[in-house]
Protein backbone atom coordinates (compact mmCIF):
# COMPACT_ATOMS: atom_id res chain seq x y z
CA UNK A 1 0.00 0.00 0.00
CA UNK A 2 2.86 2.37 0.85
CA UNK A 3 4.61 1.61 -2.47
CA UNK A 4 1.38 2.28 -4.37
CA UNK A 5 0.87 5.59 -2.56
CA UNK A 6 4.47 6.60 -3.26
CA UNK A 7 4.11 5.69 -6.93
CA UNK A 8 0.89 7.72 -7.19
CA UNK A 9 2.53 10.68 -5.45
CA UNK A 10 5.52 10.65 -7.80
CA UNK A 11 3.40 10.00 -10.92
CA UNK A 12 1.13 13.03 -10.37
CA UNK A 13 3.82 15.38 -9.02
CA UNK A 14 3.02 18.76 -10.57
CA UNK A 15 0.05 17.36 -12.53
CA UNK A 16 -2.70 17.28 -9.90
CA UNK A 17 -3.75 20.90 -10.44
CA UNK A 18 -3.73 20.72 -14.25
CA UNK A 19 -7.09 20.29 -16.06
CA UNK A 20 -8.05 16.70 -16.88
CA UNK A 21 -8.05 17.28 -20.66
CA UNK A 22 -4.86 19.38 -20.69
CA UNK A 23 -2.20 17.73 -22.87
CA UNK A 24 0.44 19.19 -20.56
CA UNK A 25 -0.92 16.99 -17.77
CA UNK A 26 -0.55 13.88 -19.90
CA UNK A 27 3.08 14.74 -20.75
CA UNK A 28 3.88 15.62 -17.12
CA UNK A 29 2.55 12.30 -15.76
CA UNK A 30 4.22 10.45 -18.66
CA UNK A 31 7.63 11.99 -17.86
CA UNK A 32 7.17 11.17 -14.18
CA UNK A 33 6.36 7.55 -15.00
CA UNK A 34 9.42 7.31 -17.28
CA UNK A 35 11.56 8.77 -14.49
CA UNK A 36 10.23 6.18 -12.04
CA UNK A 37 10.99 3.40 -14.55
CA UNK A 38 14.53 4.71 -15.14
CA UNK A 39 15.13 4.90 -11.37
CA UNK A 40 13.85 1.33 -10.86
CA UNK A 41 15.78 -0.06 -13.85
CA UNK A 42 19.01 1.61 -12.71
CA UNK A 43 18.47 0.43 -9.13
CA UNK A 44 18.15 -3.15 -10.42
CA UNK A 45 20.65 -3.27 -13.31
CA UNK A 46 23.34 -1.09 -11.68
CA UNK A 47 24.30 -3.69 -9.05
CA UNK A 48 23.98 -6.51 -11.64
CA UNK A 49 26.36 -4.80 -14.07
CA UNK A 50 28.74 -4.02 -11.23
CA UNK A 51 28.70 -7.63 -10.05
CA UNK A 52 29.33 -8.93 -13.57
CA UNK A 53 32.03 -6.39 -14.46
CA UNK A 54 33.54 -5.35 -11.17
CA UNK A 55 33.70 -1.79 -12.57
CA UNK A 56 32.63 0.71 -9.90
CA UNK A 57 32.04 3.41 -12.57
CA UNK A 58 29.04 1.45 -13.87
CA UNK A 59 27.53 1.29 -10.39
CA UNK A 60 28.17 5.00 -9.74
CA UNK A 61 26.81 5.98 -13.17
CA UNK A 62 23.61 4.00 -12.68
CA UNK A 63 22.82 5.50 -9.27
CA UNK A 64 23.91 8.97 -10.30
CA UNK A 65 21.48 8.83 -13.22
CA UNK A 66 18.71 7.66 -10.85
CA UNK A 67 19.36 10.60 -8.50
CA UNK A 68 19.47 13.18 -11.31
CA UNK A 69 16.30 11.76 -12.90
CA UNK A 70 14.56 12.14 -9.55
CA UNK A 71 15.34 15.86 -9.91
CA UNK A 72 13.17 15.90 -13.06
CA UNK A 73 10.17 14.84 -10.95
CA UNK A 74 11.02 17.67 -8.56
CA UNK A 75 11.09 20.15 -11.48
CA UNK A 76 7.60 18.98 -12.52
CA UNK A 77 6.49 19.35 -8.91
CA UNK A 78 7.70 22.98 -9.08
CA UNK A 79 5.70 23.37 -12.34
CA UNK A 80 8.85 23.85 -14.44
CA UNK A 81 7.42 21.56 -17.11
CA UNK A 82 9.42 22.67 -20.15
CA UNK A 83 12.70 22.64 -18.23
CA UNK A 84 11.88 19.22 -16.79
CA UNK A 85 11.22 17.79 -20.24
CA UNK A 86 14.45 19.15 -21.73
CA UNK A 87 16.55 18.09 -18.70
CA UNK A 88 15.09 14.58 -18.88
CA UNK A 89 15.97 14.35 -22.57
CA UNK A 90 19.57 15.53 -21.89
CA UNK A 91 19.99 13.08 -18.99
CA UNK A 92 18.90 10.11 -21.12
CA UNK A 93 21.12 11.27 -24.02
CA UNK A 94 24.21 11.66 -21.80
CA UNK A 95 23.50 8.39 -20.01
CA UNK A 96 23.22 6.61 -23.36
CA UNK A 97 26.66 7.91 -24.37
CA UNK A 98 28.15 7.15 -20.96
CA UNK A 99 26.98 3.54 -20.72
CA UNK A 100 27.78 2.93 -24.38
CA UNK A 101 31.35 4.08 -23.71
CA UNK A 102 31.77 2.16 -20.42
CA UNK A 103 30.11 -1.08 -21.51
CA UNK A 104 31.54 -1.02 -25.04
CA UNK A 105 30.07 -2.31 -28.28
CA UNK A 106 28.92 -5.54 -26.66
CA UNK A 107 26.13 -3.63 -24.91
CA UNK A 108 24.49 -2.39 -28.17
CA UNK A 109 23.61 0.81 -26.25
CA UNK A 110 23.17 2.71 -29.52
CA UNK A 111 19.75 1.04 -29.69
CA UNK A 112 18.70 3.65 -27.12
CA UNK A 113 18.73 6.14 -30.02
CA UNK A 114 15.41 4.63 -31.11
CA UNK A 115 13.95 5.36 -27.68
CA UNK A 116 15.32 8.91 -27.84
CA UNK A 117 13.61 9.58 -31.18
CA UNK A 118 10.30 8.46 -29.68
CA UNK A 119 10.99 10.58 -26.60
CA UNK A 120 11.49 13.69 -28.73
CA UNK A 121 8.04 13.43 -30.28
CA UNK A 122 6.44 12.72 -26.93
CA UNK A 123 8.07 15.59 -25.03
CA UNK A 124 8.12 18.44 -27.54
CA UNK A 125 5.41 19.94 -29.77
CA UNK A 126 7.53 22.74 -31.18
CA UNK A 127 8.87 21.72 -34.61
CA UNK A 128 12.12 23.65 -34.30
CA UNK A 129 12.91 22.10 -30.93
CA UNK A 130 12.15 18.66 -32.34
CA UNK A 131 14.51 19.33 -35.25
CA UNK A 132 17.31 20.46 -32.91
CA UNK A 133 16.87 17.33 -30.79
CA UNK A 134 16.87 15.07 -33.87
CA UNK A 135 20.16 16.66 -34.98
CA UNK A 136 21.50 16.12 -31.44
CA UNK A 137 20.46 12.46 -31.63
CA UNK A 138 22.36 12.02 -34.90
CA UNK A 139 25.44 13.68 -33.38
CA UNK A 140 25.10 11.40 -30.34
CA UNK A 141 25.01 8.33 -32.59
CA UNK A 142 28.13 9.57 -34.43
CA UNK A 143 29.88 10.17 -31.09
CA UNK A 144 29.02 6.64 -29.90
CA UNK A 145 30.34 5.09 -33.11
CA UNK A 146 33.54 7.19 -33.06
CA UNK A 147 34.21 6.28 -29.44
CA UNK A 148 33.60 2.62 -30.28
CA UNK A 149 36.22 2.80 -33.04
CA UNK A 150 38.80 5.14 -31.49
CA UNK A 151 38.31 4.28 -27.76
CA UNK A 152 38.48 7.83 -26.39
CA UNK A 153 36.85 6.36 -23.27
CA UNK A 154 38.16 2.81 -22.72
CA UNK A 155 35.44 0.17 -22.27
CA UNK A 156 35.40 -2.49 -19.56
CA UNK A 157 36.52 -6.01 -20.48
CA UNK A 158 34.08 -8.90 -19.93
CA UNK A 159 34.18 -12.64 -20.41
CA UNK A 160 32.15 -13.89 -23.36
CA UNK A 161 29.24 -15.23 -21.28
CA UNK A 162 29.08 -11.93 -19.35
CA UNK A 163 28.93 -10.02 -22.64
CA UNK A 164 25.86 -12.06 -23.59
CA UNK A 165 24.19 -11.33 -20.26
CA UNK A 166 24.95 -7.61 -20.50
CA UNK A 167 23.68 -7.46 -24.08
CA UNK A 168 20.38 -9.08 -23.12
CA UNK A 169 19.99 -6.85 -20.07
CA UNK A 170 20.46 -3.83 -22.32
CA UNK A 171 17.86 -5.27 -24.70
CA UNK A 172 15.41 -5.57 -21.82
CA UNK A 173 16.01 -1.95 -20.76
CA UNK A 174 15.76 -0.55 -24.31
CA UNK A 175 12.66 -2.59 -25.24
CA UNK A 176 10.92 -1.71 -21.94
CA UNK A 177 11.53 2.02 -22.35
CA UNK A 178 10.63 1.98 -26.06
CA UNK A 179 7.37 0.14 -25.45
CA UNK A 180 6.57 2.59 -22.67
CA UNK A 181 7.20 5.65 -24.85
CA UNK A 182 5.02 4.16 -27.61
CA UNK A 183 2.26 3.55 -25.06
CA UNK A 184 2.49 7.10 -23.71
CA UNK A 185 2.53 8.56 -27.22
CA UNK A 186 -0.52 6.47 -28.10
CA UNK A 187 -2.35 7.78 -25.03
CA UNK A 188 -1.52 11.33 -26.02
CA UNK A 189 -2.83 10.68 -29.52
CA UNK A 190 -6.09 9.32 -28.11
CA UNK A 191 -6.32 12.32 -25.79
CA UNK A 192 -5.77 14.73 -28.70
CA UNK A 193 -8.46 12.95 -30.73
CA UNK A 194 -10.83 13.18 -27.75
CA UNK A 195 -9.99 16.86 -27.32
CA UNK A 196 -10.60 17.50 -31.01
CA UNK A 197 -13.91 15.67 -30.85
CA UNK A 198 -14.87 17.55 -27.68
CA UNK A 199 -13.83 20.83 -29.31
CA UNK A 200 -16.02 20.09 -32.33
CA UNK A 201 -18.92 19.24 -30.02
CA UNK A 202 -18.47 22.50 -28.11
CA UNK A 203 -18.11 24.43 -31.36
CA UNK A 204 -21.29 22.82 -32.73
CA UNK A 205 -23.08 23.63 -29.48
CA UNK A 206 -21.94 27.26 -29.64
CA UNK A 207 -22.95 27.50 -33.29
CA UNK A 208 -26.33 26.04 -32.41
CA UNK A 209 -26.71 28.54 -29.57
CA UNK A 210 -25.68 31.42 -31.85
CA UNK A 211 -28.15 30.25 -34.49
CA UNK A 212 -30.86 29.98 -31.83
CA UNK A 213 -30.11 33.54 -30.65
CA UNK A 214 -30.06 34.74 -34.26
CA UNK A 215 -33.49 33.20 -34.89
CA UNK A 216 -34.86 34.69 -31.66
CA UNK A 217 -33.60 38.12 -32.66
CA UNK A 218 -35.11 37.68 -36.10
CA UNK A 219 -38.40 36.63 -34.51
CA UNK A 220 -38.50 39.77 -32.35
CA UNK A 221 -37.63 41.92 -35.35
CA UNK A 222 -40.43 40.39 -37.40
CA UNK A 223 -42.95 40.66 -34.56
CA UNK A 224 -42.10 44.24 -33.62
CA UNK A 225 -42.15 45.37 -37.25
CA UNK A 226 -45.01 43.44 -38.80
CA UNK A 227 -47.51 43.75 -35.96
CA UNK A 228 -47.42 47.51 -36.28
CA UNK A 229 -49.35 47.37 -39.55
CA UNK A 230 -52.36 45.41 -38.20
CA UNK A 231 -52.19 47.44 -34.98
CA UNK A 232 -52.44 50.72 -36.86
CA UNK A 233 -55.25 49.17 -38.89
CA UNK A 234 -57.26 48.67 -35.70
CA UNK A 235 -56.21 52.10 -34.45
CA UNK A 236 -57.28 53.63 -37.77
CA UNK A 237 -60.79 52.22 -37.47
CA UNK A 238 -61.02 53.36 -33.83
CA UNK A 239 -59.99 56.90 -34.79
CA UNK A 240 -62.48 56.80 -37.62
CA UNK A 241 -65.31 55.80 -35.30
CA UNK A 242 -64.17 58.43 -32.78
CA UNK A 243 -64.22 61.15 -35.43
CA UNK A 244 -67.74 60.13 -36.49
CA UNK A 245 -68.84 60.25 -32.88
CA UNK A 246 -67.32 63.72 -32.38
CA UNK A 247 -69.08 64.91 -35.53
CA UNK A 248 -72.30 63.33 -34.25
CA UNK A 249 -72.51 61.08 -37.28
CA UNK A 250 -74.17 57.69 -36.90
CA UNK A 251 -71.95 54.61 -36.53
CA UNK A 252 -73.24 52.01 -38.95
CA UNK A 253 -73.16 48.22 -38.89
CA UNK A 254 -70.65 48.39 -41.75
CA UNK A 255 -68.33 50.50 -39.56
CA UNK A 256 -68.47 47.90 -36.80
CA UNK A 257 -67.90 45.03 -39.25
CA UNK A 258 -64.82 46.74 -40.64
CA UNK A 259 -63.45 47.21 -37.14
CA UNK A 260 -64.06 43.53 -36.39
CA UNK A 261 -62.33 42.57 -39.66
CA UNK A 262 -59.16 44.50 -38.90
CA UNK A 263 -59.21 43.27 -35.28
CA UNK A 264 -59.52 39.67 -36.48
CA UNK A 265 -56.64 40.20 -38.88
CA UNK A 266 -54.55 41.59 -36.02
CA UNK A 267 -55.49 38.57 -33.91
CA UNK A 268 -54.63 36.23 -36.80
CA UNK A 269 -51.15 37.78 -37.20
CA UNK A 270 -50.56 37.76 -33.44
CA UNK A 271 -51.54 34.09 -33.11
CA UNK A 272 -49.26 33.28 -36.05
CA UNK A 273 -46.24 34.84 -34.33
CA UNK A 274 -47.15 33.30 -30.97
CA UNK A 275 -47.32 29.89 -32.62
CA UNK A 276 -43.91 30.45 -34.20
CA UNK A 277 -42.39 31.50 -30.86
CA UNK A 278 -43.32 28.14 -29.32
CA UNK A 279 -40.86 26.39 -31.59
CA UNK A 280 -37.17 26.48 -30.72
CA UNK A 281 -36.09 27.42 -34.22
CA UNK A 282 -39.09 29.62 -35.09
CA UNK A 283 -39.37 28.40 -38.66
CA UNK A 284 -39.91 31.64 -40.62
CA UNK A 285 -39.33 29.84 -43.89
CA UNK A 286 -42.14 27.33 -43.56
CA UNK A 287 -44.73 27.88 -46.27
CA UNK A 288 -48.40 27.31 -45.54
CA UNK A 289 -50.24 27.17 -48.86
CA UNK A 290 -53.91 28.09 -48.90
CA UNK A 291 -56.47 29.28 -51.40
CA UNK A 292 -57.09 33.01 -50.88
CA UNK A 293 -59.20 35.69 -52.51
CA UNK A 294 -56.50 38.23 -53.27
CA UNK A 295 -58.99 40.98 -54.24
CA UNK A 296 -60.70 40.70 -50.85
CA UNK A 297 -57.39 40.64 -48.95
CA UNK A 298 -56.11 43.71 -50.82
CA UNK A 299 -59.36 45.55 -50.09
CA UNK A 300 -59.07 44.72 -46.36
CA UNK A 301 -55.47 45.93 -46.20
CA UNK A 302 -56.34 49.17 -48.00
CA UNK A 303 -59.20 49.67 -45.55
CA UNK A 304 -56.80 49.19 -42.61
CA UNK A 305 -54.57 51.95 -43.98
CA UNK A 306 -57.42 54.26 -44.86
CA UNK A 307 -57.00 56.51 -41.83
CA UNK A 308 -53.19 57.18 -42.11
CA UNK A 309 -53.66 57.66 -45.87
CA UNK A 310 -56.40 60.23 -45.27
CA UNK A 311 -54.23 61.99 -42.69
CA UNK A 312 -51.61 62.43 -45.43
CA UNK A 313 -54.34 63.38 -47.93
CA UNK A 314 -53.59 60.35 -50.06
CA UNK A 315 -55.84 58.25 -52.25
CA UNK A 316 -55.22 54.52 -52.43
CA UNK A 317 -56.68 52.82 -55.48
CA UNK A 318 -56.89 49.13 -56.35
CA UNK A 319 -56.68 47.82 -59.91
CA UNK A 320 -57.09 44.09 -60.56
CA UNK A 321 -56.98 42.87 -64.16
CA UNK A 322 -60.19 41.22 -65.43
CA UNK A 323 -58.42 37.94 -66.14
CA UNK A 324 -57.03 37.70 -62.61
CA UNK A 325 -58.34 34.50 -60.94
CA UNK A 326 -60.78 34.74 -58.06
CA UNK A 327 -58.60 32.52 -55.91
CA UNK A 328 -54.86 31.87 -55.95
CA UNK A 329 -52.71 29.38 -54.05
CA UNK A 330 -50.18 31.12 -51.84
CA UNK A 331 -49.18 31.76 -48.24
CA UNK A 332 -51.78 34.21 -46.91
CA UNK A 333 -49.72 35.48 -43.97
CA UNK A 334 -46.63 36.19 -46.03
CA UNK A 335 -48.52 37.85 -48.87
CA UNK A 336 -50.38 40.10 -46.41
CA UNK A 337 -47.14 41.02 -44.64
CA UNK A 338 -45.53 41.93 -47.96
CA UNK A 339 -48.46 44.17 -48.94
CA UNK A 340 -48.65 45.74 -45.46
CA UNK A 341 -44.96 46.64 -45.52
CA UNK A 342 -44.98 48.12 -49.03
CA UNK A 343 -48.22 50.06 -48.56
CA UNK A 344 -47.07 51.41 -45.17
CA UNK A 345 -43.84 52.63 -46.77
CA UNK A 346 -45.72 54.24 -49.63
CA UNK A 347 -48.01 56.12 -47.21
CA UNK A 348 -45.02 57.32 -45.15
CA UNK A 349 -42.97 58.66 -48.03
CA UNK A 350 -45.58 59.83 -50.54
CA UNK A 351 -46.31 63.53 -50.96
CA UNK A 352 -49.74 64.84 -49.86
CA UNK A 353 -52.56 65.10 -52.41
CA UNK A 354 -51.19 62.27 -54.54
CA UNK A 355 -52.26 58.71 -55.34
CA UNK A 356 -50.96 55.28 -54.38
CA UNK A 357 -51.90 52.49 -56.78
CA UNK A 358 -52.00 48.80 -55.98
CA UNK A 359 -52.35 46.56 -59.02
CA UNK A 360 -52.56 42.80 -59.59
CA UNK A 361 -52.33 41.19 -63.01
CA UNK A 362 -51.48 37.95 -64.79
CA UNK A 363 -48.53 37.59 -67.15
CA UNK A 364 -48.31 34.20 -68.82
CA UNK A 365 -47.38 31.73 -66.06
CA UNK A 366 -46.77 34.52 -63.55
CA UNK A 367 -48.91 36.83 -61.50
CA UNK A 368 -47.66 40.28 -60.62
CA UNK A 369 -48.26 42.63 -57.69
CA UNK A 370 -47.45 46.31 -58.21
CA UNK A 371 -47.42 49.10 -55.63
CA UNK A 372 -46.77 52.54 -57.10
CA UNK A 373 -46.63 55.92 -55.40
CA UNK A 374 -46.06 59.55 -56.41
CA UNK A 375 -43.60 60.37 -53.69
CA UNK A 376 -40.20 62.04 -53.62
CA UNK A 377 -38.48 59.04 -55.15
CA UNK A 378 -35.35 57.23 -54.01
CA UNK A 379 -31.76 58.03 -54.98
CA UNK A 380 -29.82 55.46 -57.03
CA UNK A 381 -27.35 54.97 -54.18
CA UNK A 382 -30.15 54.09 -51.75
CA UNK A 383 -31.90 51.82 -54.29
CA UNK A 384 -28.75 49.66 -54.54
CA UNK A 385 -28.88 48.80 -50.85
CA UNK A 386 -32.61 49.18 -50.31
CA UNK A 387 -33.21 45.56 -49.26
CA UNK A 388 -30.35 45.46 -46.76
CA UNK A 389 -31.23 45.58 -43.04
CA UNK A 390 -31.26 48.93 -41.25
CA UNK A 391 -31.34 50.97 -44.46
CA UNK A 392 -33.92 53.73 -44.09
CA UNK A 393 -34.47 57.41 -44.70
CA UNK A 394 -35.46 59.38 -41.62
CA UNK A 395 -38.23 61.88 -42.16
CA UNK A 396 -41.00 63.57 -40.14
CA UNK A 397 -43.33 60.86 -41.45
CA UNK A 398 -40.92 58.12 -40.41
CA UNK A 399 -39.10 59.29 -37.25
CA UNK A 400 -38.87 55.82 -35.67
CA UNK A 401 -38.04 53.78 -38.78
CA UNK A 402 -35.29 51.19 -38.26
CA UNK A 403 -34.96 49.99 -41.85
CA UNK A 404 -36.25 46.42 -41.50
CA UNK A 405 -39.45 46.62 -43.57
CA UNK A 406 -37.98 46.10 -47.03
CA UNK A 407 -35.38 43.63 -45.71
CA UNK A 408 -38.20 41.48 -44.29
CA UNK A 409 -40.25 41.97 -47.46
CA UNK A 410 -37.34 40.75 -49.62
CA UNK A 411 -36.94 37.72 -47.34
CA UNK A 412 -40.64 36.83 -47.62
CA UNK A 413 -40.65 37.34 -51.39
CA UNK A 414 -37.68 35.01 -51.80
CA UNK A 415 -39.30 32.32 -49.66
CA UNK A 416 -42.32 32.38 -51.96
CA UNK A 417 -40.11 31.85 -54.98
CA UNK A 418 -40.84 35.34 -56.29
CA UNK A 419 -38.69 38.26 -57.43
CA UNK A 420 -38.97 41.87 -56.34
CA UNK A 421 -37.70 44.88 -58.23
CA UNK A 422 -37.85 48.61 -57.67
CA UNK A 423 -37.91 51.50 -60.10
CA UNK A 424 -37.71 55.06 -58.81
CA UNK A 425 -37.27 58.57 -60.14
CA UNK A 426 -36.57 61.54 -57.92
CA UNK A 427 -39.57 63.86 -57.53
CA UNK A 428 -41.76 61.45 -59.53
CA UNK A 429 -42.27 58.39 -57.35
CA UNK A 430 -41.38 54.76 -56.77
CA UNK A 431 -42.79 51.50 -58.05
CA UNK A 432 -42.26 48.07 -56.47
CA UNK A 433 -43.05 45.09 -58.67
CA UNK A 434 -43.19 41.51 -57.39
CA UNK A 435 -43.44 38.65 -59.87
CA UNK A 436 -44.84 35.44 -58.36
CA UNK A 437 -44.94 31.97 -59.92
CA UNK A 438 -48.50 31.14 -60.93
CA UNK A 439 -47.96 27.56 -59.86
CA UNK A 440 -46.43 26.29 -56.67
CA UNK A 441 -42.69 26.63 -57.31
CA UNK A 442 -41.36 27.76 -53.96
CA UNK A 443 -37.68 28.00 -53.21
CA UNK A 444 -36.31 26.98 -49.80
CA UNK A 445 -33.99 29.35 -47.94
Amino acid sequence: MMIRSLFKFLKFAGASELPEYEIKKSICTGVNVLCICVIVLNAITGPIFYTLSGDILIFIGAYLEAIVVFGVIWLNKMKKYTIANFVFYLIISLSTFYFSAVLGRVSESQLMILFLFGLIFFLFNDRKLRLYCIVLNILLLIAIELNGDLHFIPAAKFPVFVEHIIRWLVYVVVISLTLMIFNLYDRNTILLISLHSYSKTISASLNSEEESNRVKNLLFQHISHDLRGPYFGVLTRCYYLQSKRLQEQPITVSDIEKLVDVANHYKYMLEHFMEMSRFKNADFNKIEIASIDLRAELAKIIEMHKYPASQNKLTVSLIVSPDFPTFILTDKIKICRIIHNLLSNAIKFTRPNTRITIAAEVRSDKWVLIIKDQGHGISNKTVEQLFQPYVTEKSPANPEGVGLGLFITKHLVTILGAEISVASKLNEGTMFEIVFPYERRLSPI
